[in-house]
């Protein structure tokens, strides 16, 4: 080997060892982040957008202002809630205590004495009360005696005259403008009756006004609603009974249907009985409406007859078998 090589690679080993190997730099970890001291200014900025995003009247108490409110301002403020969220019309229904029927008669009455009121013309009845008795035997609820007994109640002497609906006057002016001024007033009287219905409703078809109130009213309760409905509808004048029977007589034959039945089902089946009095006060009452005629009420006979034929026997009553005018039974 030549000593110059020997030389060259002597001195490439040299340099090679005087490098040193350079030492690894130690990983910086990375800047914490400083904690800024929120200046007076920045702090005032931000309780004004926290006031801001605060939803408006969060800090109201609605009890407190509901409290101070007349009576008569909170209905148009519920009416108009439940107008708006009808989602909470069921869970209102659960919270109003079921209406006594004493209630349910002055509702009803003053309904109809609004629709009596609002006809133009007040000689244009073509039905005559001699008496205002109601069947409902004073307050129901201080009469009950179960199934078992019916107290004694008070009945009163009740007639109705009937006339032809074309001797209805109404001081020259036209059916249709009378009924045009009547039509507001019908429709309360409808939706009021539809109101109340289901608390004295014995028809399999109703469902409980709430999931909460499926209380059955008793029989008692039952007749003097549904006898104060039917003598308000056939106490009207003609022309206000020709628009409101073909919207509460389908349901109130339902109603009287079920009653009847309900009755049966009482006395003849469950051996239960009735006071004579409170048994009378209904025979009287459904003989009347049995003479009520044109718009389909004839359907009251109808009622009465089967009444008779189920329990007439409670008042020693036999079905009775009359000639109509045809001569022909």
């Amino acid at each position: 080997m030549d000593p110059e090589d020997d030389d060259d690679d002597s001195g490439r080993r040299d340099v090679v060892m005087d490098r040193s190997p350079t030492p690894e730099r130690a990983k910086r970890a990375p800047p914490k982040r400083l904690r800024m001291v929120p200046s007076s200014e920045s702090a005032a900025r931000n309780e004004k957008n926290s006031k801001e995003n605060k939803s408006p009247g969060s800090d109201i108490d609605i009890g407190v202002l509901l409290a101070t409110l007349p009576p008569h301002s909170l209905l148009p403020i519920l009416t108009s809630l439940i107008n708006a969220r009808p989602e909470l019309k069921s869970a209102v229904l659960d919270l109003i205590p079921r209406p006594t029927v004493d209630m349910a008669v002055q509702a009803i009455a003053q309904s109809s004495k609004k629709l009596k009121d609002a006809y133009p013309y007040s000689n244009a009845s073509t039905f005559a009360s001699t008496s205002t008795t109601t069947f409902g035997f004073g307050s129901a609820s201080a009469q009950r005696g179960g199934f078992g007994f019916g107290s004694v109640s008070r009945t009163g002497s009740t007639s109705f005259a009937y006339a032809n609906p074309s001797q209805g006057q109404n001081g020259g002016m036209r059916d249709e403008y009378v009924v045009s001024r009547l039509r507001p007033h019908i429709s309360d009287f409808v939706s009021a009756s539809f109101s109340y219905l289901p608390y004295f409703s014995y028809s399999a078809s109703q469902n409980p006004p709430s999931a909460q109130q499926t209380h059955k009213a008793h029989p008692i309760e039952v007749f003097t609603f549904l006898h104060a409905l039917t003598s308000h509808v056939l106490s009207q004048p003609s022309l206000t009974q020709a628009s409101l029977v073909p919207e509460l007589l389908p349901r109130l034959k339902e109603e009287w249907k079920a009653w009847v039945n309900q009755i049966d089902e009482v006395v003849n089946r469950q051996a239960g009985m009735f006071g004579n009095e409170t048994v009378k006060g209904w025979e009287k009452g459904l003989d009347e409406f049995a003479l009520a005629k044109g718009n389909g009420l004839e359907v009251f006979r109808d009622v009465r007859d089967t009444w008779v034929n189920k329990v007439g026997w409670l008042v020693g009553r036999r079905t009775e078998y009359r000639m109509d005018e045809e001569g022909e039974l």
